[in-house]
């Protein structure tokens, strides 16, 4: 037996788990409209486990989301998408609304640039990141 005042679990996040019984579903149902950049196994079975046994979650309302991701057209409803770093706006990326316009501060935070989106076009949700060749260069030296 274990005997603690207090136990932390680590165990990964939950974000891509977009089942019936899915911890997002649970505590941010407004989330799973959008895609996610965790990977596939990011379904928080840790989390699920350790609350099965009597753990007292905390703060599971608090979930990131990224702004960008990388499209697929071969795959365009897949929920699941790669992430595309800040480090494609830090080099210069220029972030386009679907009309083509600037809208945001592309050297802003995640949080800031997540609400630009969400102001500016909430319910499509189709963005895009511009990058020249000299920006794409810039970007692969970080990878």
């Amino acid at each position: 037996e274990l005997y603690a005042t207090n136990v932390i679990i680590a165990t990964g996040g939950y974000a891509s788990d977009y089942s019936e019984d899915s911890l997002l579903k649970e505590h941010r149902p407004d989330l799973l409209k959008y895609a996610t950049t965790n990977n596939k196994g990011t379904t928080g079975d840790g989390h699920k486990l350790a609350l099965a046994v009597g753990a007292k979650p905390l703060d599971l309302d608090d979930v990131q989301v990224h702004p960008t991701g990388f499209f697929n057209p071969q795959e365009p409803d897949n929920k699941v998408k790669t992430l595309c770093a800040e480090i494609t706006r830090g080099e210069g990326g220029i972030l386009l609304n679907r009309w083509g316009q600037r809208f945001a501060d592309e050297l802003g935070t995640r949080d800031y640039v997540t609400g630009r989106m969400l102001q500016v076009d909430p319910q499509s949700l189709k963005f895009a990141l511009i990058m020249n060749e000299a920006t794409g260069k810039a970007a692969e030296t970080h990878i």
